[in-house]
């Protein structure tokens, strides 16, 4: 019976740009989406539901898959009485994440093309908020919380004195964003200014909120920006790095390369011109 369902008490849709999703946090505390508009969300129809969607995750987001099989998508009770499937936190992450990796590749099949733009303004940001933070502001249930939750999140992000330095940016990525000026990198020489700003332009601010690089700024001393980071800013730190490096690498010149990540992190007022694959 539909009454010993698990009970959807905090509802509401999380919007970015012209995306919505409806998401839910169950009575104990477990947060989500509402499965068929998270399908519909990132692109699709209803083409999460049953076996095409899961081919589709196989393929592209096995470790959706794989969450989605742990929890068995149950069916949750709705305010208004009725029901629908419920998908758990962390899922988006592997879903967008997923497709983007995969159109980086070349693995997408060109009718799913169009999904590529709504999953990278997702990801930019989940990347700046996290699903749960997003889902608590959406739905209400920040209210709810310890006052101190949001304190924690950052807590996470900062710590309270620099590290030793360690490398975090290594030849790879340099000589990824070097080729997009027909330079070689050489790791003996000053580095253009910039290549400063580009790394502060894509891999910084698409990812952390304008409130922790200001603390990191006026903490900063002669460190650099990453010995500020606990694991948790560290690891957001290098998988948009990785990002940032995979546009490098298939970008035609400089221009595509900003073009493209204009539209990979969703930065307003800036044309998203992208070049063929061929012009390389």
């Amino acid at each position: 019976m539909t009454t010993d369902l698990p009970r959807v008490t905090h509802f509401g849709p999380i919007v970015i740009g012209d995306i919505t999703l409806d998401a839910a946090v169950l009575a104990n505390g477990n947060r989500g989406y509402i499965q068929k508009q998270l399908a519909r969300a990132i692109g699709f129809s209803d083409q999460f539901r049953g076996a095409q969607g899961r081919r589709f995750l196989k393929e592209i987001a096995p470790n959706a898959l794989k969450l989605l099989i742990e929890t068995g998508v149950p069916k949750v009770l709705l305010p208004h009485g009725g029901w629908a499937s419920f998908a758990p936190v962390g899922i988006l992450t592997e879903i967008v994440s997923g497709v983007i990796e995969a159109g980086c590749a070349g693995k997408l099949h060109h009718k799913q093309l169009h999904i590529l733009p709504r999953c990278m303004a997702i990801l930019k940001a989940l990347a700046k908020t996290g699903e749960a933070a997003l889902i608590d502001e959406a739905t209400g249930y920040q209210y709810h919380r310890a006052p101190d939750a949001l304190q924690d999140i950052f807590a996470k992000l900062l710590r309270q004195s620099a590290s030793d330095w360690e490398r975090r940016f290594h030849p790879d990525f340099y000589e990824a964003i070097y080729r997009l000026f027909n330079w070689a990198y050489n790791p003996a020489k000053p580095k253009p200014y910039i290549i400063g700003r580009i790394t502060l332009e894509w891999v910084y601010e698409p990812v952390f909120p304008t409130e922790i690089l200001i603390e990191i700024k006026e903490r900063q001393g002669s460190e650099k920006m990453h010995q500020w980071l606990q694991e948790g800013g560290l690891t957001l730190l290098e998988k948009q790095r990785d990002a940032v490096m995979m546009i490098a690498r298939s970008s035609v010149d400089y221009r595509d390369f900003e073009n493209r990540c204009a539209v990979a992190f969703f930065r307003r007022g800036q044309m998203p011109i992208l070049y063929p694959r061929e012009a390389a």
